[in-house]
């Protein structure tokens, strides 16, 4: 395949390890540090000009949100992850056949996602304990969300598809325009036309839609390779199957940590306002520091992919080591930046001192575990890749064990204090689930298993 001489993509089976891995994993955190940095100044708007009550319930609606994006990163990591590996073993038709069965998965989960979405809105809102002040407004801002899912489906079905291919700068480019496209429509839907928390989702959704066709456009003019003909473009259900094998544990797994992540939200919302506006400003901060474990996770994931379609597994090992030495050397600026600027951070969201106070006391607790969150990343994304995707689920349900099992019981031991030490001891608690299963080797005689597998017809 010719492919690599004409066109903006690079093969992760050859070359040096971390390099390549620190070079794919860049622009994927400088994206989503952008997509973040959008986050902050959303609340910020939110927050200055709606006050601390609007900034609430946009982040109670913000945890509802984590289940429809975990269906959409399934599917979008189900297509990534059978694009890399047809990549590795230089499948040009496959492909492009499998850029078509994607987009077909892609298309019908958005429309159930938008129709069940915007069905289950205020009995989801109610499962949070939302109260009677903030529902109407986070109910508006979810509505708006859910109406349009299909955008934000569009954009990160395209992006996987260029990072499987081992591009990551342009799924870069695009983002960096969402951002900044949404924090601009912020201050006309929010300032200037006072639309209240909707106006901050119509933000977001129409950010996400002109990204969306940009990086659709790009893909089919400066890939031409996967520019589909004839037959090429009907559903292939072998593919669809196999998207599904790899989407489907992955959003299941995502989303039963979102409704891990909904109790704990539950439980905050059970201590008022200020609590919640404390928790939600901690969680975008804690969101940022996951952007440096997913840009690395996703570096993991396309190597992983694209070198087990070659068959090199050695290189595989070679890449998670580079993973650890990645996620150290980042946690190792950012845990410290943290906790010395905690009281600055909250300040910049609110001005409410007990706020200001609770938020101090669990970002300078979740920042001693943040490298465990990193190693939790880089599991998920070398036992997926590797098709041993049934684990990663089982570490889902570890999650979802010990988030809800922590957030009842650890409140009633230590008070509010103890619900800051619930996300940490989940994410060790799982990434001890996901190391044992990697270092028993099972997901390397899975790969070589199926390997054998497709070569068998050939030999009948």
């Amino acid at each position: 395949m010719e492919i690599n001489k004409k066109e903006n993509i690079t093969d992760m089976t050859r070359g040096p390890v971390f390099p390549q891995m620190a070079r794919f994993a860049l622009p994927v955190l400088f994206g989503m540090l952008c997509q973040r940095l959008y986050n902050f100044a959303d609340t910020y708007i939110v927050g200055h000009f709606l006050g601390d009550e609007a900034l609430a319930a946009v982040s109670i609606a913000g945890t509802a949100t984590y289940m429809l994006f975990s269906i959409i990163m399934g599917v979008t990591t189900g297509v990534g992850v059978v694009v890399s590996q047809f990549y590795g073993a230089q499948k040009e038709d496959e492909i492009r056949k499998a850029f078509a069965a994607g987009g077909y998965v892609a298309a019908a989960m958005a429309l159930v996602i938008t129709a069940a979405g915007i069905l289950t809105t205020r009995p989801l809102l109610g499962l949070l304990r939302t109260s009677r002040e903030l529902l109407p407004m986070a109910a508006a801002y979810l509505l708006v969300i859910y109406a349009g899912s299909s955008a934000t489906m569009l954009y990160n079905f395209s992006a996987a598809v260029l990072r499987a291919l081992g591009n990551s700068f342009v799924p870069l480019l695009f983002l960096i325009l969402s951002s900044v496209l949404n924090i601009g429509l912020d201050v006309v839907f929010i300032a200037w036309i006072p639309m209240g928390t909707a106006g901050a989702a119509l933000a977001t959704i129409l950010a996400q839609l002109i990204s969306g066709v940009l990086c659709v456009w790009y893909t089919f003019r400066m890939l031409p390779f996967l520019k589909m003909r004839g037959r090429e473009r009907r559903p292939d259900m072998r593919l669809i199957r196999e998207v599904l094998r790899y989407g489907i544990p992955t959003g299941l797994q995502m989303s039963i940590i979102s409704i891990s992540d909904m109790t704990l939200q539950a439980v905050i919302n059970t201590y008022g306002t200020v609590m919640i506006v404390a928790y939600g400003v901690c969680m975008k901060v804690e969101g940022l520091g996951f952007q440096l474990a997913d840009a690395i996770g996703s570096a993991v994931g396309t190597f992983t992919g694209q070198n087990i379609g070659a068959g090199d597994y050695d290189r595989v090992k070679k890449g998670v080591r580079s993973a650890y030495f990645l996620n150290a050397l980042c946690y190792g600026i950012f845990c410290p930046a943290v906790f010395v600027f905690a009281e600055p951070i909250m300040e910049a969201f609110t001005q409410t001192p007990e706020a200001v106070g609770l938020g101090v006391e669990y970002m300078r607790i979740f920042t001693a575990f943040f490298l465990a969150g990193g190693i939790l990343v880089v599991y998920h994304n070398i036992l997926r890749a590797s098709g041993d995707v049934a684990v990663t689920v089982l570490m889902g349900v570890s999650e979802v064990v010990t988030r809800i099992g922590c957030a009842f019981l650890l409140p009633w031991l230590f008070g509010y204090r103890g619900l800051w030490f619930v996300s940490p001891l989940t994410w060790t608690c799982a990434a001890l689930v996901g190391g044992v299963r990697y270092y028993s080797g099972a997901w390397e005689k899975r790969g070589n298993a199926e390997k054998t597998a497709e070569k068998q017809p050939e030999k009948q």
